[in-house]
């Protein structure tokens, strides 16, 4: 091979983007997340530790048996996924994972429907999220109710039983994040103990308040090229209130904000549909007619809810 070509290629190497170097946009990213403060103030930490422990490693020092394996706790719509997904790009910036990878599964995916078939899954998902990271969502389906109700669950013990021994194999290869409820998370990690022994910390995300979840409305709209009249604002904010203030514990969060907003979108193209047999050419609709959303939009949602 060219002594030359080899120079270069170093040289490009050597002045690429380095592993590590990603690491300041990934938490500045996430400090500008729309609420969520103190799942932000826990990544904080865990990126503090994992800095050291990084450090440890390229000392050759000694490092305990230390896993980074997790639980997300709180409602649907909260940011787990994203948040899981933030956490695989942080520790493969620290070298702590090979891969910057996500691969996200529940009960479906890891249990069959024969014996044998579970323990196969759960192996193959493994494999598959080896180097990077797991994300186990609705994690407590997996024991019957998340040992809630007492049932049990033979095919959901045995994806238990099978992914601890594979986590305890690939410590060095492998985080689970395991996902869910609050109250059933917790009662699943309980009866399991083995997993209880694993798990490094478990981060609580709190839903969103009217305020936080207009915000992501409002960065939907602007995201998606569209711009809203002041009324069509001021309507909006009420639908939202009024969202946040109904909200139980199986509201959706930012998941409902978005259907809201992908809801609007039919109902303003059909408004601007009914107007344009009244102009001559179609070219007097404007860009900014086209992407505004009116209030008229909002309240046609409100009344058709």
């Amino acid at each position: 091979m060219d002594e030359g070509f080899r120079r270069r290629r170093r040289s490009e190497r050597a002045s690429g983007p380095k592993r590590g170097d990603g690491l300041e946009p990934i938490l500045k990213e996430i400090d500008e997340l729309i609420g969520l403060e103190p799942v932000k103030d826990e990544i904080f930490r865990l990126v503090d530790f994992a800095r050291v422990v990084s450090l440890k490693k390229d000392r050759d020092l000694p490092v305990s048996n230390l896993t980074f394996h997790m639980v997300f706790t709180g409602p649907p719509g909260t940011g787990k996924t994203t948040i899981a997904r933030y956490i695989g790009r942080l520790l493969y910036e620290l070298k702590l994972l090979r891969k910057e990878k996500l691969i996200e599964v529940d009960r479906s995916a890891l249990v069959g429907t024969h014996l044998g078939d579970t323990a196969r899954l759960v192996q193959d998902k493994v494999k598959d999220a080896l180097d990077g990271v797991l994300f186990i969502d609705e994690a407590y389906t997996l024991a019957g109710g998340g040992g809630a109700t007492g049932k049990t669950d033979p095919f959901g013990q045995e994806a238990i039983d099978t992914l601890l021994k594979l986590m305890e194999d690939h410590r060095e290869r492998l985080v689970c994040i395991f996902a869910g409820y609050t109250t059933e998370m917790r009662r699943f990690v309980e009866a399991n103990p083995g997993l209880k022994s694993r798990i490094s910390r478990t981060v609580e995300f709190p839903s969103y308040g009217g305020d936080e979840l207009f915000q992501i409305f409002e960065s939907l709209v602007e995201k998606n090229g569209f711009n809203m009249t002041e009324d069509a604002r001021d309507e909006a904010r009420k639908v939202i209130d009024d969202l946040a203030r109904n909200a139980d514990e199986n509201f959706g969060n930012a998941r409902e904000v978005r259907q809201f907003f992908e809801a609007l979108q039919p109902i303003q193209a059909e408004r601007i549909a009914e107007h344009l047999d009244e102009v001559d050419d179609i070219d007097q609709i404007d860009n900014e007619t086209l992407m505004r959303i009116e209030e008229d939009d909002i309240t046609y949602y409100a009344e058709h809810l």
